[in-house]
């Protein structure tokens, strides 16, 4: 197990945490307000284990790069994901996500982005993705309160492992609107709380959709090391054969920010 501890420590200096059916960008988007220009980046790592009569270790690392202009902002967002069981690998997934936003006003973007993702415990070979639409801010107190609106479309490509005796195609290609709403609010100088919903219905078969709800916390240890931790809750309505329709899953881990 150490030894497979240490290889795990090898591959997370070199991929860039959690991807899911969605994937929720809005906890990885930096604040905006009052930058026009320059840039900044984030670094988060968490690792969970057990030893005993049950051997898991969980880890993951997380990068996020973000740069400011005064027209709009873009960032690249890069994460994996790895645990075992008792020697047994139970979680590898992986996603990139890259994401250009153009200001109409102060309470409307434009959004283009991009997406490439895995995962190998939903039978996910590789999906990838290209969409856009607009965000709105419903509602902007810069003391305490966010609230946005995301309402867009995505075309994506879904290449799944073979089942055997499955009649479900390999390579699935579907039209799906992306819909989110976020709610940020900050409750003292140095901690923070936020949710965000998404709906992604596939347009011409509303009765396929997926549902992903995350709440999160952040706390500031100083200037630029924080403690975060999320409870996630995602289900898709039309899953692959012998994929759970619902997951649940918490997380807690550590973010480094460079300015």
């Amino acid at each position: 197990m150490l030894k497979k501890f240490k290889y795990i420590a090898v591959v997370l200096l070199v991929f860039p945490l959690s991807a899911k059916a969605i994937v929720n960008i809005e906890n990885m988007r930096a604040d905006t307000i009052n930058k026009t220009s320059g840039y900044d980046a984030k670094f988060a790592v968490d690792v969970n284990g057990k030893n005993g009569n049950t051997d898991k270790i969980k880890a993951g690392l997380g990068a996020r790069y973000q740069r400011y202009e005064e027209t709009g902002t873009d960032f690249l967002v890069l994460n994996y994901e790895y645990g075992e069981s008792s020697d047994i690998k139970d979680t590898d997934k992986s996603f990139l996500h890259y994401r250009k936003i153009w200001y109409s006003s102060d309470e409307m973007a434009w959004e283009a982005f991009t997406q490439i993702e895995s995962n190998e415990f939903t039978r996910l070979t590789l999906r990838t993705l290209l969409g856009g639409g607009a965000r709105f801010s419903l509602f902007n107190d810069l003391d305490n309160h966010v609230f946005y609106l995301g309402l867009g479309v995505f075309r994506s490509k879904e290449k799944l492992e073979v089942l055997l005796g499955s009649l479900e195609p390999r390579v699935d290609y579907v039209t799906r609107a992306n819909l989110y709403i976020t709610y940020k609010y900050t409750m003292t100088e140095k901690s923070r709380l936020a949710n965000t919903l998404y709906y992604q219905p596939d347009i011409n078969e509303t009765s396929d959709h997926r549902i992903f709800n995350q709440f999160a916390m952040q706390f500031d240890l100083s200037d630029q090391f924080s403690f975060k931790l999320s409870l996630d809750i995602s289900r898709d309505n039309q899953p692959p054969q012998n994929v759970s329709k619902t997951d649940t899953s918490y997380n807690t881990g550590f973010e480094y920010r460079f300015d």
